[in-house]
């Protein structure tokens, strides 16, 4: 219903040293005309108004985070707006965007349990929109980041191999009997990876 869609959303970044904050939410225009967003909301577990005179590009991306400079900084980005209140939920929340008459034009709750990508849980990855077909509220639709940190402002990059969604998921060491070490092997695609 809407060329608009929230195309990655940083919910859980993994711990940072430089203790900057990199959540961030990320809107694309599919729409090959722009979208005039002032006075729009994000709504949910933050909140925030666009600015008048506020627009996205026809077929671009829109980066919104508490901290905008944080984002620039690490990131190496400009045009970051912000800064919401309030923090996008560790443990799974909800993220809307509404227009200025109040209706919702877009509406996603995530978790932090399966089937949600696990690796969008701290451990550096985003949450992209993957396969929109299904409607950001269908957990199919959503998939980890190929890379750690995710592609805030860009789009996601395709893997090249089904190889490139295996991700080390779990490791058990230096165990006591009966306990044995262990790595365990993800594949967070729909597809079989040969390894």
């Amino acid at each position: 219903r809407s060329g608009l869609a929230f195309s990655e959303i940083m919910y859980h970044p993994r711990d940072r040293t430089d203790g900057r904050n990199v959540e961030f939410i990320e809107l694309y225009n599919s729409n090959p005309w722009p979208e005039d967003l002032g006075g729009w909301q994000l709504a949910g577990d933050v909140a925030f108004t666009f600015p008048q005179g506020t627009s996205i590009a026809g077929q671009s991306y829109l980066v919104v985070a508490p901290v905008p400079a944080d984002v620039q900084a690490v990131y190496g980005i400009s045009n970051v707006l912000g800064g919401f209140t309030n923090n996008l939920q560790n443990a799974g929340g909800t993220l809307r965007l509404v227009k200025r008459s109040g209706g919702v034009v877009l509406d996603v709750t995530w978790s932090d349990q399966p089937p949600w990508p696990i690796t969008a849980d701290g451990a550096g990855h985003s949450l992209v929109l993957a396969r929109p077909s299904y409607g950001e509220q269908n957990v199919k639709a959503w998939a980890a980041s190929a890379y750690l940190g995710g592609s805030p402002g860009a789009a996601e990059p395709v893997a090249s191999a089904p190889q490139d969604y295996v991700l080390i998921n779990e490791i058990l060491a230096h165990t006591d009997p009966p306990l044995s070490d262990f790595i365990e092997l993800f594949n967070y695609s729909p597809f079989t990876a040969d390894l």
